[in-house]
């Protein structure tokens, strides 16, 4: 079980990179779009 934390905890910070990275290049494209 221990050594399944370090995965799990590294998935969750993945996927919060990731939406955080495609809400930044949505909200960009859609400022920039007129």
């Amino acid at each position: 079980m221990t050594a399944n934390r370090p995965t799990y905890h590294s998935s969750i910070t993945t996927q919060i990179w990731v939406a955080v990275s495609v809400t930044s290049t949505f909200t960009t494209t859609t400022t920039t779009t007129p």
